[in-house]
């Protein structure tokens, strides 16, 4: 059943943003732009003040901030794919639909790549 009000925090709002705008780094805080006009008429004979809102965001903020959002914390960025030597060795000799030979390929590139690597020994 939906809720008919949704009340977020201000560092709530400033998370929602930085996932959606897919920001991995730095520390940010809200930020709202206030369009202000003094004014009176005939409807109103007193002076008054018109405060709207011209638009809400973030912006950078030091770390030292304690309303700030780490970005980093709050949206980490994905590790990019390791290709592994099965994705190797079937690029390399192609996907084989023969079981066996595709093992023997993989086992291959498996031990070359491990003797290329093999870290050494302080002697």
């Amino acid at each position: 059943m939906a809720h008919d009000e949704y009340t977020l925090s201000h560092q709530d709002v400033v998370k929602a943003v930085i996932i959606h705008q897919n920001i991995h780094e730095g520390f940010w805080t809200l930020n709202i732009n206030f369009n202000v006009a003094a004014t009176h008429g005939p409807l109103v004979p007193d002076p008054c003040l018109a405060v709207t809102i011209k638009g809400i965001g973030i912006m950078r903020a030091s770390p030292t901030d304690p309303l700030a959002v780490d970005a980093a914390l709050v949206n980490p960025p994905v590790p990019e794919p390791v290709e592994s030597a099965v994705h190797i060795a079937a690029a390399a000799n192609g996907a084989h639909e023969g079981g066996m030979q595709f093992c023997r390929d993989v086992y291959r590139s498996v031990a070359v790549q491990s003797a290329i690597r093999a870290p050494t020994k302080p002697g």
